[in-house]
Parts: C-alpha cells; structure tokens; sequence
C-alpha cells in the first residue's frame, strides 16, 4: 500500500523537476547565444529611435498647429521696430506656448526646455523667459537645414548643437505664417540633450551619437552598466559601424561580451547626423547550471516529503486493516468472542459493520444500550398507533370551553409539545411521532369521536398509570 501511495506521486515530482532544469537550463544557454542577444538588441534600437523620432515628430504637429500666434506674426511682420516693450511681449508669447506644450501631455512626453522664435532670414528674434537673449543671432548659419524648412515652408526636426549659444538641444520647429499662408519666419522648442532623457527610452546601454567633423561623438548616454565601455567604443573602434549606420540607417555588431545595434534618426536634421545605439551584454548569467541546479535540489526535497508523506498516509491506511485482518483471523480460529476494536476516521465505520455481521452470523445478541446503559430498541411497527392510545369522552365544562376558544393552530401545536413531553418524562421512545403525522392522526379520530357523539370532539393529554393517554373532551 504505501509503494503505490509513494511511487506514483515521486514519479510526477521527479518528471516536474527534470523537465523544469531542462526547460530553465535551455533558456539561460539561449542567452548566451549572441545572436539571439544581437537580434534583440537590434529591435531595441530600432524601437528606441522611433520613440525619440515619434516624439519630435507630435511635436512638429503640434507646433504647426498652435504656434502661429497673433503676438508672433505681429512681431515677425515688424522686425524694424525694436525696443524692450515689444521684446518682452514676445518673450511671455513664447514663455505662454511653452506653458501650452508643457500641459499637453498626451504629445508631449517630456516638457520643452525653452521656445524660441526666428525670422525668415533664420536670425533669433527672442525666446522664453529671456527676453535679453536671441537678439539677432545667425541660427541660420550654425544650422542650415533650419533655414531650408523656412524657404519650404515645412515643419522640421533637428539636433542644435553650439558652445557658440550654449546649444545641446534636440529641436523642433514649425513655420509662422501670414495671413497668406507665407512662411515669414518659425518658432522652435527645444529639449536639453540629457542622460535622464534617453534612458527613458529604452533598458538597455544607449547612447546618441551625433556625427561631428565627420567624427562620430557621444552627446548623451544612460544605463552604462548593462554593457561596460560601449559608449567609449562608440567613439574609438566603432566609429566607422556609427558612421555607417548614419549612412545606411541602421549597423549592428557583436562583441565578445556584448552586442550593440545603432538606428539612425531619419527625421532629424538631413537624416544622416544623428543616430541612437543601443547594446547588452552577451549574458548576465555567469553559469547556467549554477542557476539551474536549484531545480534539481528542489526536485529532491519533493520527493523525500513524498515518501515521508506516503509512509504517514500507508500507516494511517494500513495499520487499521491490519488490526481487522488480525481480527478476522482470531474469529476463524475459533475465538469466536473477538472483534475488531479500532477507532479510526475513516475506517471505524467498516470495523463496527464488521463486528455487526459477526454477531448476525455467530448468533451473539449485539449490545443495545447506550453509553448511560439505557437501552435503544427500535420501534415496532404498531408502536406509533400503540402510542396514541385514547380514553373516551370526559373533562368538565371549563375545559371544554377553553379548549373550544383555542385558535386551532395553537391548539395542534401545544397539544403535540404536551404528549411528546409527557412520554419523555415516562421514559417511552418518540423518535417516531412527528408533529404532522400527530396531528393528522388527531384530526381523524377528533372526525370519527365527534361522529359518535354527535358534537365536536378536542383532546387533553391525561398521565395515568404510569400511561400517557389523549382524553377526548366534547365541547
């Protein structure tokens, strides 16, 4: 009994165990292919320049939508008349468009840093907060694709990057039009390049690589850790794969400790300046089967429960049959006084049928009293009608008469508590008198007494001789 409680339950738990070491060991190899890792860094990349990309690009939208101001066409449309008055209300328009942007969360994931406004010939005209600043700086010279989307009359996107007027900026910038629908100048809002900013966009070791002098420099980088020296690397031995990417789009590569991919931003600036590169280690798990040889441990422990369990559970089965088995064998060898004395949950029951078939077949009068020694007999068939045995017509006057204004209901109901408390206090069984069947029974025979009499017939319950009768009173 217990090898067929443990074996079953210690196979499951051995086939759980196996199957989780391999499954786990598998997956944690998967990761140290770089090839796998490669190609999910290269998703990475690709996924972390279209959020930057989307994010200028809602920008592009929004200005093109609400940054045409009355205030700024005005001041754009009379570049001739200069004095502080006209700077500062230029200054609270653009500081006012900021304030707009920065509440419009649902394009603007992270606020602008600053609004500014150019002519058309790309000079500054002002900017927010500052109204001292931007005073006829050549924007157009430093950043040329600034002035082309002016001439076109577009919306753009680019990286402003000056120690001249202390640029570090990711910018978009939409066209201020007149009333014509001529483009006479744009309005700019600008991010500061940070290394909070772009490791926003992704888990992984990024970097944005902004091409310099036909030089590939980092301007910004986040979570370093997940792929040590690759953002020196950017600028050293993997210059070319940054340039190449800025050229193509996209280059990735692997390492022999990690693997980076480098997406281009398309929408920025002339779209070969700008990229973002992403990269992770080969793997984070030093051993595979140092992480994977728990499982087989744990494996062990569930089958040493197993088996100390299914040794509990086969005695707590067994022990019993055995005692019955015993049991049987001393009845079979003439012992024909034993029985089976256990006491168990689940098999007490069988051990006292046991013991009742042997008394049946060995002819022993079973043992009928309780554990008061009172004795418990079943009733005879006729013991009901035996109990509800009656005396005829008697009582007086004021017991007919309280009895015919009882409501029948009250009636029925205490007439039953009083003969089944009488019986009880006499000693008798009334297991099987209910009240429904009582009061039934003593509707027919108040039907057939009252027929004999003539008149209508109610009963008292009457103790006497050591008997419990039902009086029928005529009311």
């Amino acid at each position: 009994m217990r090898l067929k409680i443990i074996l079953p339950h210690a196979i499951i738990v051995l086939l759980v165990g196996v199957l989780s070491y391999v499954v786990v060991r598998q997956r944690l190899l998967t990761l140290d292919d770089p090839a796998t890792v490669k190609a999910a860094v290269e998703k990475d990349s690709f996924g972390a320049a279209g959020v930057l990309q989307l994010q200028l690009l809602r920008a592009e939208r929004w200005l093109a939508e609400h940054g045409t101001t009355e205030v700024l066409r005005e001041r754009l449309q009379n570049l001739g008349l200069e004095d502080k008055g006209r700077r500062e209300k230029t200054s609270a328009a653009l500081g006012e468009l900021k304030r707009h942007a920065t509440e419009a969360r649902s394009v603007f994931s992270d606020a602008p840093d600053l609004t500014a406004l150019v002519d058309k010939n790309g000079k500054a005209v002002g900017r927010s907060e500052d109204p001292q600043t931007y005073a006829g700086d050549d924007f157009a010279k430093e950043y040329p694709a600034l002035l082309t989307a002016i001439q076109e009359n577009r919306t753009g996107s680019d990286i402003w990057l000056s120690s001249r007027f202390s640029h570090k900026h990711l910018v978009s910038y939409a066209p201020v039009r007149d009333t014509n629908g001529a483009a006479i100048g744009a309005v700019v809002l600008a991010w500061s390049l940070s290394d909070q900013r772009l490791s926003g966009v992704t888990d992984g070791a990024a970097a944005l690589v902004v091409l310099e002098g036909g030089a590939a420099k980092v301007k910004a980088k986040a979570n370093e850790s997940m792929a040590p020296g690759f953002t020196n690397d950017l600028e050293g031995g993997l210059k070319d794969a940054s340039t190449r990417a800025m050229k193509n789009g996209h280059d990735s590569f692997a390492q022999p400790e990690w693997a980076g991919s480098i997406t281009a931003l398309r929408n920025v600036g002339t779209g070969d300046r700008a990229a973002v590169a992403v990269a992770r280690r080969i793997s984070n798990v030093e051993s595979p089967d140092a992480i994977a040889w728990p499982i087989l441990a744990a494996a062990a422990l569930g089958l040493a429960f197993v088996f100390i369990a299914g040794g509990i559970l086969g005695g707590y089965i067994t022990d019993p049959v055995g005692k019955m088995e015993e049991s049987l064998l001393q009845v079979i060898n003439g012992n024909t006084n034993h029985r089976v004395q256990i006491e168990h949950a689940e098999l007490g029951g069988l051990a006292f049928r046991i013991n009742q078939l042997l008394n049946t077949v060995l002819g022993v009068d079973e043992d009928n009293t309780d554990e008061e020694g009172r004795p418990s007999v079943p009733p005879a068939p006729g013991h009901f009608s035996d109990a509800l045995s009656v005396d005829g017509g008697g009582g007086d006057a004021a017991q007919a008469a309280a009895l015919a204004a009882e409501p029948e209901a009250s009636y029925y109901g205490r007439l039953y508590r009083e003969y089944i408390d009488a019986k009880r206090a006499n000693g008798e069984s009334v297991e099987n008198i209910t009240e429904q069947v009582f009061v039934d029974r003593i509707r027919g025979m108040e039907r057939d007494q009252g027929a004999k009499m003539g008149r209508a017939v109610r009963y008292a319950v009457q103790r006497r001789d050591g008997q419990v009768r039902l009086l029928a009173i005529p009311l």
